[in-house]
């Protein structure tokens, strides 16, 4: 029995094919409590592995990618999930009732057996499955009631932790093939260079070398072992283009971005009120200036892929949060058709969003085709790991506020300048830099600029597609009041950050999204930190803003696009008018509960 998330052999043995990977956040046991529990089978006795090939079943329909990012390992995935299984269930039961002669009613699953309770007859799924195979998939299966679950919402040890207690697991850089090769990067130090010459020559007497391959930026050298590749590396005589970036250095960005902010046509994102005459009267003026660095994603497990590849087939063995990412720069580099690609998913080292790209996967696929198909595990070392990183982006933050004489924040106004990520996402930065600054506060005038300065080095999400903005905007929101400062800051800033907190914490933010319902999260954490709500607010606007209609599981699409979530949990008419998201918070006087979510 062969379901896009559901194996079940004559044996018995359960498979589950999960769509997103594992990488140290458990996601793998959480999906696999989902599908168990819906299912009915053994906990004990479950196999989870990943498909080979990515195809629509596993794409999330937003993105329209496979791709293990942004939280959605169970967020988005727990309906689809909870559907797959009921329907292998319902099939398993119909062949046991079929059987039987019974109704289907008078049936249930339990620990990999189709139960009937009134003769105390027990079918094992392995004895089924043929004949469950044989009848139509049921749309829209039942499924469990909420007193039949017993696995999710409970503390379950998770899967992965045996193997790597006990060194059992299979990392990427683990991988082992028979007659495995192993190859070594240099690639241009600079990101907007390419390979103006090499001379192979210079490295072909050294011990274990058996090939150069030019690759795109650089060169992977191929020998007997990686230590030998990478000593021919490094020793390859190898010239780059020059680029105007050459000699760019963390000063000259620092000093880009400063002139940025002293620009006067600085592009205005959010004006509300008039902040300069705020800004201009009488009452405590309060201004710092904060930036964040370029950040290396710095996985513990460098970034590494084993390919062996012929014209007529491409099989890889890597740890990768974007298996669609992987599918197409094959397929535009080399032509490699989708259904002659086989991805080996293995457990990551870290990911943060830094393996969704596929640059080390086209090198490996490159490597192999030069040695006529054999294995090559293309490894970088940890330098080239930080020096070709796809970095978080450095940002710079004016800030100034204005404080009447009760201490309440009258206006403000926040200017920002640095590298715009999230276009080669698909996002609109205008439409995140109003998402952000929108926010309805009891601020009477602020005002949010923001001026992009481009650079030639690439920057990538850190931890989820929320960092675009989040990253974006990092000094301005959500460092907006620091943690730190110094000592002649201290006193304005715990003053400021006292003002902030009470301001957005009794707030009510609305921001339009395209999803035709609204989301109503009545109160808040327990957190009284202001500075920590706000960008928990925006994300979960953001969030939802972004999840349209098409992208929900169709139970609770039908349930959102009616209803909306009060405080109890509870669910009310949508009031009508404009489709939007509300998040409101309560004055902290009352103690806030937990943040809503969207549960069954």
């Amino acid at each position: 029995m062969s379901l896009a998330f559901v194996r079940i052999d004559t044996s018995g043995q359960v498979t589950f094919l999960l769509p997103t990977c594992e990488m140290g956040q458990g996601t793998h046991t959480g999906q696999a409590q989902i599908l168990a529990e819906e299912l009915g089978t053994d906990w004990s006795s479950i196999i989870v592995d990943m498909p080979k090939q990515p195809v629509a079943a596993y794409r999330v329909p937003v993105m329209g990618q496979m791709r293990s990012v942004g939280s959605f390992g169970i967020r988005y995935w727990h309906e689809p999930l909870r559907l797959a299984a009921a329907q292998a269930r319902e099939m398993l039961t119909q062949a046991a009732a079929e059987r039987l002669g019974v109704m289907p009613a008078a049936l249930h699953t339990e620990d990999g057996f189709v139960i009937h309770a009134d003769s105390g007859q027990r079918i094992p799924f392995g004895e089924l499955v043929e004949d469950a195979m044989a009848l139509p998939v049921p749309e829209e299966p039942t499924l469990r009631p909420d007193s039949e679950r017993t696995l999710t919402g409970r503390s379950i040890p998770r899967l992965d932790t045996p193997a790597k207690v006990t060194g059992k697991a299979v990392y990427g850089i683990d991988v082992e093939r028979d007659g495995m090769l192993y190859g070594a990067v240099r690639l241009a130090p600079v990101f907007s260079a390419d390979v103006e010459s090499i001379d192979e020559s210079s490295v072909s007497g050294m011990p274990g070398v058996i090939e150069v391959v030019r690759v795109p930026r650089g060169a992977v050298v191929v020998a007997d072992s990686w230590w030998q590749a990478r000593q021919a590396a490094d020793a390859l005589d190898i010239t780059f283009t020059q680029t105007p970036a050459d000699h760019l250095s963390t000063d000259e960005i620092d000093r880009m971005l400063r002139e940025a902010l002293d620009r006067p046509d600085v592009p205005v994102s959010t004006l509300r009120g008039d902040s300069e005459a705020a800004l201009s009267t009488d009452g405590q003026v309060v201004e710092a200036e904060y930036s964040v660095p370029l950040l290396a994603h710095a996985c513990m497990e460098p970034i590494n892929c084993t390919a062996e590849s012929t014209r007529e087939r491409t099989e890889l063995w890597i740890g990768t949060q974007g298996h669609d990412v992987l599918r197409m720069t094959l397929e535009n580099a080399l032509q490699v058709p989708a259904d002659r690609l086989f991805i080996n998913t293995t457990w990551l080292g870290g990911g943060f969003g830094r393996k969704t790209h596929g640059e080390i996967a086209l090198q490996a696929t490159l490597a192999s085709r030069a040695v006529d198909g054999r294995p090559v595990k293309v490894l970088w070392a940890r330098e080239d790991d930080v020096q070709q990183g796809q970095y978080r982006q450095t940002m710079r933050c004016r800030f100034q506020a204005t404080l009447d004489e009760a201490g309440n924040i009258t206006g403000m106004r926040i200017r920002l300048a640095g590298p715009q990520m999230g276009l080669e996402y698909g996002f609109d930065p205008e439409q995140m830099a109003q998402a952000t600054g929108n926010l309805a506060t009891s601020i009477p005038s602020r005002l949010l600029a923001c001026r992009t300065c481009a650079t030639s080095f690439r920057t990538l999400p850190w931890n989820t597609p929320w960092s675009i903005c989040r990253s974006r905007f990092a000094p301005g929101v959500r460092s907006l009041i620091p943690s730190t400062a110094s000592s002649s800051k201290a006193s304005w800033t715990n003053a400021l950050r006292q003002r902030v907190a009470t301001h957005w914490n009794f707030a009510e933010a609305t921001v339009r999204g395209r999803s035709g319902c609204s989301l109503s999260l009545t109160e808040w954490p327990r957190c009284h930190d202001g500075a920590s709500q706000l960008p928990r607010a925006l994300r979960a606007a953001w969030q939802w803003s972004r999840a349209t209609a098409p992208m929900w599981p169709r139970s609770l699409r039908r349930r959102l696009m009616t209803k909306e979530f009060t405080s109890s949990g509870s669910m009310r008419p949508l009031t009508a008018g404009t489709p939007s998201i509300r998040i409101r918070w309560r004055r902290r006087s009352r103690a806030p509960s937990s943040m809503l979510s969207a549960r069954r």
